[in-house]
């Protein structure tokens, strides 16, 4: 048994770990989906993404039907050898009594029950055989992770760490290609120097090698052949975190963690002499480096200054601002050296101009190396190399560059630097001023960005948020039974497997009856001994028979019954996630980082219990019912008193424990979200984490996060304990009863021996079908938690979305003028910060229009209300005489485009991506695809792609 049993599980655990990583996949694109579920309704992707999400579900679904045999293999093997067990057992025992070689029929009575106390724990135990089962496949995955030897170990002490840096940077003969497109060389041959206290600047097309040569600099990547020196020390030298530290980076993209202001720009300061300063000292430090950014102003309108929480993402922050923090995050350490790819690329004029004077000053004194597509934030710099395909170009100062007409000059041309050189210095002019962050005073704590906003809506038409804490949660019968009635195509598996539970649970009773055979057995002469020994052993065999079938169906049909389900909820989950109003990921708790992995856990744990877990839950509640019966039929006074006496307390101990874990596993599901959002926001900030050195930071933040759920935890458990120590001690103190009460009745003549074994018998193993039920209340609750959370995301309706009343209602077909009347609008978790205060406007058709002002403004916010992402507070938007919140939201958004200041690629090729824009992607040939990344200036890059349109 033992070796079958665990060749299945081995068997199980591989097909386990290929359909994990089916999961890991689907999770890894949800992820990116819900991270960027404006572009996703922005785009009307929500059916197609889905179903690009479905069809990992599919290939997973269709791996873990292969796992049904195995299941069924197992369980049925388990009970098979146990009742096989029982009649070889008692055959021997009966052959060795009638040839003496035991003396009395105690001996066989005694291994007998030894052998059924063993094979019921072992039957308590196989409930978890395809948890073993998944814990060494995910265990597989995870020790490889584990293992794994990084080439740049970030945590690695070892290395030099020089007291002065004078910051001369030399790169010899580099070459490098990225790990996942070795055949595609970045840069060749390459060599260049930064001199120590000078600005470079790089310029040049896309995918010419420049941020390729700072992910160098900074050690995310090892070059393929080369070398790179800074003070004449080869950085593979360096101590890593002594490196970064030294070296400080602001992104094209910058990105700023969950938390307060302050706790942002002080993260520039870990792993320097200023790390563990005062708060006093560092809010100095701070205050200074936001002025040098300047971000002081802005931070100071903010409704908490300092210690306003920015947000998932930098929700609550404006691209501008969120760029400007970031560059004070990166001049708080005074670092040596300062990387600048694209800094200023998300501020407006006004705030570009001030804080390109900043970026001036702070690089003062500062090896400085600056990636430009705006040439006029570059045109001053000590030295300016043109890259193209991996290599210089051109080489020399702004003036140098133009006498020789070459690339560079072609690229001022091409931007009309020197014709706007005049306009930049006015606003320059402007920008030294008082009035460079000067808001609009109905305005001035605006904050958004993106359409990232943070709010509770006080507008009529906002979606309903009801509180998950609030909603009134379901118990475990409604939660199965609603999960059984939405399983339509599985009615007739579950109604064969209600049969096969019927047929499993009334083996007990016939158990219990042929036990008390086996203890007449003894009494009958020596003439009949064996044959009918012979005779009972062979009606275990048959019981064994029927328990290999039965349990064969068992596995079988639950395996696939719980597939079916973890794809179907899975699925559902996420389309009720993609279908909700912005709003819904603008609250606190509803994370990227949380709701994927709720996405990922929850339609688990309601699989573990929907499948073979309910089958045997059922199987041991017929097995209670019917041996009550038969105890109370065969003997009403002794089998009532230890019923009446068992049961309630057994069920009393076994209800307060799974109260008891209901509520601790809401309370854990919470925080475990809460340390999920932590360490998804750091794998997808990986190289911002890298470039701050701040993996012993995050590692601690989430260390403290894991082990304040353990701690806290600790009294619930050790209370959830008693109970179900309680549960499993019942059944011993219910027999010690029975067993005095029947001795009593057997010796006032009121009972047979025969009716006090079955009611003993019969007792016996109720209690062990009860105590054996508590077994699987984590199970339960688990599943009940999981349950509850998905019939709330799934009762939630959206106010933006496609209705009968809507459904043919779109814009017309002649252009029509976008009308603003009177638009007010407050963020819903906001309702106090007035962003926008009465707009009105009309924009005709054909026109180009721009919003322009500070970051925090409200310009982004616009775009959210055009995009219908929020409906106005008060006033309405009008698109010709059709106001759009009476519109088909996925017709209107079909006539709009979107471009974001953070755009957003999913997995899949080039193609794929491009298709997202067009709705119906069946009829979208290559030469529309062709044509509209012409129209972008992307083609030539996508030709020299080795895939072109499929990489």
């Amino acid at each position: 048994m033992v070796v079958g049993i665990g060749f299945s599980i081995g068997v199980d655990a591989q097909i386990e770990f290929k359909v994990m990583k089916l999961y890991s996949a689907a999770n890894s694109l949800a992820e990116d989906v819900i991270g960027s579920v404006r572009n996703v309704h922005a785009f009307w992707m929500r059916p197609r993404l889905v179903q690009k999400y479905d069809n990992y579900l599919t290939q997973a679904r269709k791996l873990g039907d292969k796992k049904s045999p195995v299941w069924g293999l197992i369980y049925s093997t388990e009970f098979f050898m146990i009742f096989s067990g029982y009649a070889l057992c008692f055959w021997r025992g009966v052959h060795m009594y009638a040839d003496g070689e035991i003396k009395g029929p105690g001996t066989v009575i005694t291994v007998l029950f030894s052998i059924v106390i063993a094979a019921s724990s072992l039957t308590q135990i196989s409930p978890y055989f395809t948890a073993f089962a998944k814990a060494a496949s995910a265990a597989n995955g995870l020790f490889v992770t584990i293992g794994r030897q990084p080439l740049i170990n970030t945590l690695d002490e070892s290395g030099d760490g020089p007291e002065k840096v004078d910051g001369t940077i030399e790169l010899f003969d580099l070459s490098f290609s990225y790990p996942t497109r070795p055949d595609v060389q970045v840069l060749r041959d390459f060599t260049l120097t930064f001199p120590a206290r000078k600005t470079t600047g790089l310029v040049g097309a896309s995918g010419s090698g420049k941020s390729t040569i700072v992910g160098l600099l900074e050690r995310w990547y090892t070059p393929t052949s080369g070398s790179i020196r800074i003070d004449g020390r080869p950085i593979e030298t360096l101590n890593i975190n002594w490196l970064r530290t030294h070296i400080r980076m602001v992104q094209q993209e910058p990105v700023l963690f969950n938390g307060t202001v302050f706790e942002n720009v002080c993260n520039g300061l870990t792993g320097t002499q200023w790390q563990d300063s005062p708060r006093e000292s560092k809010m100095e430090r701070v205050i200074e480096a936001c002025k040098m950014s300047n971000a002081h102003e802005f931070i100071s309108q903010l409704p908490e200054g300092y210690e306003t929480q920015v947000g998932e993402r930098a929700g609550l922050l404006s691209g501008g601002q969120k760029q400007r923090i970031a560059i004070a995050r990166a001049l708080i350490s005074d670092p040596q050296i300062l990387l600048l790819d694209e800094a200023t690329s998300a501020l407006d004029p006004t705030s570009e101009g001030l804080v390109q004077k900043a970026l001036d000053q702070a690089s003062v004194g500062r090896t400085t190396i600056v990636i430009a597509h705006k040439l006029a934030t570059i045109k001053n710099a000590d030295n300016i190399v043109v890259m193209s395909k991996g290599e210089v170009c051109e080489s020399g100062t702004h003036s140098q560059l133009l006498g020789m007409n070459g690339a560079y000059a072609r690229l001022v041309k091409a931007q009309d630097l020197e014709s706007n050189q005049k306009q930049h210095s006015d606003t320059e002019a402007t920008e030294t001023g008082d009035e460079g962050e000067k808001e609009d005073t109905g305005l001035k704590q605006i904050h958004t960005s993106a359409s990232h906003r943070k709010g509770v809506s006080s507008a009529v038409q906002q979606q309903e948020l009801l509180d998950y804490n609030n909603w009134k949660k379901r118990g475990i019968v409604r939660v199965v039974w609603s999960s059984l009635v939405e399983q339509k195509s599985l009615w007739p598996t579950l109604f064969l497997m209600f049969l096969v539970c019927l047929a499993g649970g009334a083996v007990y009773p016939g158990q219990a009856l042929v036990f008390t055979e086996l203890m007449n057995v003894f009494t009958y002469p020596s003439s009949k001994l064996r044959s009918k020994g012979d005779f009972f052993a062979l009606v275990f065999f048959i019981i064994a028979i029927g328990n290999l079938i039965i349990y064969f169906v068992l596995g079988w049909f639950s395996n696939t019954i719980g597939q079916r389900m973890t794809h179907f909820y899975r699925r559902e989950m996420l389309g009720a996630i993609l279908s909700q109003d912005i709003q819904f990921f603008d609250r606190a708790e509803n994370t990227t980082g949380a709701l994927t992995s709720r996405l990922s856990s929850q339609p688990t744990q309601l699989q573990e219990l929907m499948g073979f877990n309910l089958s045997l839950i059922f199987i041991v509640i017929i097995q209670i019912v019917t041996m009550s019966i038969l105890a109370i039929a065969t003997g009403w006074k002794l089998g009532l008193v230890v019923v009446l006496g068992g049961l309630p307390p057994l069920l009393f101990a076994g209800y307060l424990r799974i109260r008891l874990e209901f509520r601790l596993d809401e309370e854990t599901g919470k925080r475990f979200a809460n340390s999920s959002a932590l360490a998804g926001e750091a794998v997808a900030a990986i190289r911002t984490v890298a470039s701050l050195a701040l993996e012993r930071q995050i590692l601690d933040q989430y260390r403290n996060m894991i082990d304040g759920i353990v701690r806290t935890s600790i009294p619930s458990i050790l209370l959830s304990m008693f109970w179900f120590a309680l549960s499993q001690s019942v059944d011993l103190l219910v027999l010690a009863l029975g067993f005095w009460y029947g001795c009593r009745l057997l010796s006032f003549n009121e009972y047979t021996m025969l009716q006090f074994y079955i009611v003993f018998i019969g007792v016996f193993l109720s209690g062990q079908g009860a105590a054996q039920f508590f077994m699987y209340t984590t199970s339960i609750t688990k599943a009940v938690s999981a349950g509850n959370y998905m019939a709330w995301v799934r009762s939630l309706k959206p106010i933006v979305t496609e209705t009968p009343d809507n459904h043919d209602k779109g814009p017309s077909d002649s252009p029509d003028a976008m009308i603003l009347d009177n638009v007010r609008f407050t963020y819903p978790t906001r309702p106090d910060a007035k962003v926008l205060g009465g707009i009105s406007m009309t924009i005709q058709p054909g026109e180009f229009v721009a919003f322009v002002g500070s970051s925090g403004c409200g310009k982004s916010t616009m775009i959210s209300m055009l995009e219908r992402f929020y409906d106005p507070s008060s006033g309405s938007i009008n698109l010709g005489a059709q106001n759009i919140a009476l519109l088909n939201p996925r017709l209107y958004r079909g006539h709009t485009a979107l471009v974001q200041e953070e755009p957003t690629l999913y997995q899949g090729n080039i193609r794929e991506n491009i298709s997202f824009g067009f709705e119906n992607a069946e009829a979208l040939t290559d030469d529309m695809i062709i044509n509209a990344c012409k129209q972008a200036n992307i083609y030539s890059f996508i030709e020299s792609l080795p895939e072109g349109l499929n990489t």
